[in-house]
């Protein structure tokens, strides 16, 4: 990894890039990500609130990423369950945050680890008991004259 200023319109800057490539234009700048965040555990939050746990293999310029030895990690209430789905490609323009995990700070976590049957089972009841609420919340709204699509309102949590 070499340290190289790319656009000659600008102060001098720092701009992380690798050994051999070139600008292909004036103003040109790019990054790469460090090697060494390469070789990283990180966390990366989803839109549709899904939280992977993996090793960050490859990045563009759009944030898509290649996780490799990815786990789907799932919580519910003070449990979690960790599912293995090994490559998994996320596009950036779901990624909410992403961020690197301290392996010290790791195993000191007071949730409890159950097994990916019993965590599965856990987020069904919560999912059923969270559409009963909006069932009944719907039904509350409705009886005072006043629409609520709960499907649409909540969907999407960031």
């Amino acid at each position: 990894m070499c340290l190289t200023y790319l656009s000659s319109n600008r102060p001098r800057d720092v701009v992380v890039s690798a050994p051999g490539y070139e600008p292909s234009g004036p103003g040109f700048e790019y990054r790469l990500v460090p090697w060494g965040f390469l070789t990283k555990k990180l966390m990366v939050l989803l839109r549709d609130g899904r939280t992977l746990i993996g090793y960050l293999r490859s990045v563009d310029q759009f944030a898509n990423l290649v996780l490799h030895r990815t786990i789907e990690r799932i919580h519910v209430g003070r449990q979690y369950g960790d599912i293995p789905r090994g490559v998994f490609i996320v596009r950036g323009e779901n990624v909410v945050l992403l961020g690197e995990i301290d392996p010290l700070k790791e195993d000191a976590t007071p949730l409890i680890q159950v097994s990916v049957d019993d965590i599965l089972d856990a987020q069904r009841r919560e999912q059923e008991a969270k559409q009963d609420q909006e069932r009944l919340l719907a039904k509350a709204l409705k009886e005072r004259g006043l629409n609520y699509a709960p499907d649409l309102t909540h969907d999407d949590l960031f």
